[in-house]
């Protein structure tokens, strides 16, 4: 296809040429201009018989009229120049789509079709990937790509996690971590507890993503394809009236015929049809490059429009590493009675607070058996029946709802953890005190906020469950407009929904399970990093492969270009 381009084009150029220097016979130079048109028209004439078939106009039907009245009248060169000049560039579009297909190919392949499968600590032979079900343990050699998503546990190594993240630094990974189909075992022999296989691994999820977004269409294309509706048969009636008023005078037949052929030369939109889907092809390129997945292309083009923007705290702004630095017992109670409460109450939960008080406990050899119940109130803590009996741990404000009384206990214990997350705890009804943690600000995060203020972002947010003085002190630190902490998820959905409504363009960043209601409300919503919530990541219009905030500018600066 691409040789009949060059050969049918090279036939026109040879005639234009030839004609603009006077080598040959007029008649005879425009033979290879007619024979390079009708080579360089057909793909064009086909498209718009299908369409006029189908009654659905476009630039295709335009372009083949335009094409056929300069046959029509002799005017081969410009024929063939126009010809030439929409089918290279629809090829260009085509190489762009086809591009992105051979980025999905190129990501399948990154996953092995078979896997080894390890039963009792023995290694079995080699098993297709279809066989493979959550909760087996695969085995993955150096140098080998890792098959499935799942959790280390056997094993240290270094991964190269390129492939998803854009990071070209490999990551060291042991026993406890999470690890990702794809991703390339350096150096280390590990065995994986399976999370995760096929179409549901987060590479699985990514190639569906590049799919769902190179198959759709923005609002802007949209409105394109619906102008070339009524367009064209504009045009046509436009040509028409050209010619019926040049027509009338008997000696101006030729140039009324060539007058009506210009307007329908001058007047196809192409530009505009391939502008837009050519330019979306390659913004997709540029940020996927960077791992930053865009699920619609219409979250691009809503991105340009920002202006402001609203960040979770814990895991987004922070580290999310959380570190128990503090232990504020009531009157009259141990500080290693309280430690061990809290971690019987949290050693089920997934939350990072919880695991960091769990991870305290056993460092401080303090024994921790699980629970014989356990229940998680969504935005308020945790009730467990443990060997001390029922322990509710979690908001201050949650345990002052189930005990009234202790509100001046909590009050005296909160003084001491100013500035600090706190996990208070309370056993069979009597409050024990409180936790206190901390969490490093990123690194990045003051200069990724000037980076937004510069792009000209008006109001910058933090939306947090964490109490006001925690909130504070990152906000001072990092510089944000607006301040709203102690938030339940429901409370931050309808805070970002109000946002909305009162005509901000509004960006939602975060990246934990009660962040997936204020990510789908807004207008665009990003989902930090691998190690992210589920929920977060669905809920969002735009992924991030990693937890580097800098992508955020990023995002708006490529969509606004």
């Amino acid at each position: 296809y691409i040789v009949l381009c060059l050969v049918g084009g090279l036939l026109v150029l040879v005639s234009t040429v030839c004609k603009g220097l006077g080598l040959t016979n007029e008649q005879v130079a425009l033979v290879p201009a007619f024979i390079g048109s009708v080579i360089l028209a057909i793909p064009l004439l086909i498209a718009a018989f299908t369409e006029i078939r189908t009654m659905r106009f476009s630039s295709s039907t335009l372009a083949a009229l335009a094409i056929v009245s300069s046959l029509a009248i002799g005017d081969y060169i410009v024929a063939g120049w126009l010809a030439f000049i929409l089918v290279v560039f629809g090829q260009m579009v085509r190489r762009s789509a086809s591009g992105a297909e051979r980025a999905i190919s190129e990501l399948v392949q990154l996953t092995p079709d078979v896997a080894r499968v390890v039963e009792n600590g023995m290694e079995r032979e080699e098993v297709a990937l279809d066989s493979i079900k959550v909760g087996m343990i695969v085995r993955v050699r150096p140098g080998e790509n890792l098959p499935v998503d799942g959790k280390i546990i056997t094993g240290r190594s270094t991964l190269n996690q390129a492939s998803l993240t854009g990071e070209a630094a490999p990551v060291e990974a042991t026993i406890g971590d999470d690890v990702f189909a794809g991703t390339t075992n350096l150096t280390g022999g590990i065995d994986i507890q399976v999370s995760r296989v096929g179409g549901d691994t987060t590479i699985g999820r990514v190639t569906q993503l590049i799919r769902q977004a190179e198959q759709s269409r923005t609002p802007r294309q949209l409105l394109i394809e619906q102008v070339a509706q009524f367009f064209v048969p504009v045009v046509i009636m436009v040509a028409g009236i050209t010619w019926f008023m040049m027509a009338q005078d008997p000696d101006s037949q030729r140039k009324a015929a060539e007058t009506a052929v210009s307007v329908l030369v001058v007047t196809c939109p192409s530009a505009l049809l391939l502008a837009s889907p050519s330019a979306m092809l390659a913004a997709f390129a540029a940020a996927a490059r960077l791992g930053i997945l865009v699920k619609q292309p219409s979250y691009l083009e809503s991105a340009a429009t920002i202006n402001t923007v609203v960040f979770d705290k814990t895991g987004t702004l922070t580290t999310g590493k959380f570190s128990v630095t503090r232990l504020a017992p009531s009157t009259g109670v141990d500080g290693a009675h309280l430690l061990r409460a809290a971690a019987l109450g949290e050693q089920s939960s997934n939350h990072p607070l919880a695991q960091s008080i769990v991870t305290t406990a056993k460092q401080a050899r303090i024994e921790v058996d699980a629970p014989t119940s356990y229940e998680e109130i969504h935005g308020r803590g945790v009730r467990a029946a443990t060997a001390l009996g029922e322990v509710c741990a979690g908001r201050a404000s949650w345990l002052m709802e189930l005990v009234p009384a202790i509100r001046g206990e909590v009050d005296a214990v909160e003084a001491k953890l100013e500035g600090m997350t706190a996990v208070h705890v309370m056993q069979e009804g009597r409050y024990l005190g409180a936790v206190g943690l901390e969490d490093t600000i990123k690194k990045d995060t003051k200069g990724v906020i000037q980076r937004l203020r510069d792009l000209g972002v008006k109001q910058i947010a933090i939306f947090t469950g964490d109490r006001m003085t925690v909130a504070k002190r990152v906000g001072a630190a990092v510089g944000v407009d607006m301040i709203e902490a102690e938030c339940l998820p429901e409370e931050k959905h309808e805070q970002i929904k109000a946002l909305v409504r009162s005509g901000h363009r509004t960006m939602m960043v975060g990246d934990g399970i009660n962040d997936g209601p204020s990510l789908a409300a807004a207008d665009v919503g990003i989902a930090m990093g691998l190690h992210g919530s589920d929920i977060a990541a669905n809920s969002a219009g735009v992924a991030l492969m990693n937890d580097d905030l800098s992508r955020v500018p990023f995002l708006i600066q490529l969509a606004r270009r």
